[in-house]
């Protein structure tokens, strides 16, 4: 079964990085999980079909800014 507990590892991190939810706010449990592991997809597969189903928004961060520079000092 460890090959299993990999892929929902995977499932689960490919969740959180791009849709900001894991296995559990998604609300996959135990038997779920192992219902479509059983179907032999790749956690990618899995966790495309997933987000398309359920209509997910993609999450993307902002973009890290520097601090807006002071204007030169007027004479």
């Amino acid at each position: 079964m460890k090959d299993r507990q990999i892929w929902v590892m995977e499932v689960d991190r490919l969740m959180r990085r791009d849709w900001c939810i894991g296995v559990v706010d998604a609300g996959l449990d135990a038997t779920e999980l192992t219902k479509f592991w059983g179907y032999g997809e790749s956690s990618a597969e899995f966790v495309a079909w997933f987000a398309e189903k359920y209509d997910l928004i993609r999450f993307e961060p902002l973009p890290i800014r520097s601090s807006p520079s002071k204007p030169p000092a007027s004479a």
